[in-house]
């Protein structure tokens, strides 16, 4: 960001309830398959009193950020801006059966521009009131969707050559209930399956009754 971008509207900082569902979510270790790699989480919110407040809290930053650019840069118009996306919705969660959810896309980039490393989120749970140490942290490597857990992230704006917008930083998660990844669906009955009863065999099968 040059000076010329540069808006003035500090950061703000939300938690989460502790029934917020984490999903697609690295992290421990970073997400690498697309460069820049960063931790990220996505966070779905049930919809309840907290889950508006949050949501009100963010339509308030975003749009003190447009008054903020309209201040700062009074020739532009908005087309002048490429907006990028909001990272934050009302939506149905069909995965965890959740009507209009407040859903938050949470990222952080694991090196600043100018490559210089940045901190991990900080993972807490309830073995201990201080933070989970790296090795500690290997447990939560592979968080399955409907995990639940605390998220305090900061809300901040951008005005840059790839584009103008808020970003959804997590800076501190605290495990509630953990399900590992690939935990959830174990039986023909969690995938969605109908199951028949099992016939009664009149004979035992044998390598004789298949092609063996």
């Amino acid at each position: 960001m040059t000076t010329k971008d540069f808006v003035d509207l500090k950061p703000i900082q939300l938690t989460t309830p502790d029934d917020t569902r984490l999903t697609y979510s690295w992290l421990v270790n970073a997400d690498d398959k697309f460069p820049p790699a960063r931790w990220q989480t996505t966070l779905v919110i049930p919809n309840s009193p907290r889950a508006v407040e949050i949501g009100e809290q963010l339509d308030t930053f975003y749009l003190n950020f447009k008054k903020s650019l309209k201040a700062a840069f009074p020739d532009k118009k908005k087309d002048d801006y490429k907006w990028n996306d909001l990272p934050y919705k009302w939506a149905d969660h069909d995965e965890l059966d959740l009507k209009n959810a407040l859903i938050l896309k949470c990222n952080k980039k694991t090196h600043s521009p100018e490559g210089t490393p940045k901190a991990p989120p900080i993972i807490f749970d309830s073995s201990q009131k201080e933070p989970l140490n790296d090795e500690q942290k290997q447990k939560y490597d592979k968080i399955g969707p409907g995990s639940t857990a605390q998220v305090a992230l900061y809300v901040s704006q951008y005005n840059l050559g790839v584009g103008t917008g808020i970003r959804l930083t997590p800076a501190a998660v605290n495990i509630k209930n953990f399900i590992p990844f690939g935990s959830q669906a174990n039986t023909a009955e969690d995938w969605g399956f109908t199951v028949d009863a099992p016939q009664q065999a009149t004979e035992t099968p044998s390598t004789n009754d298949f092609d063996f």
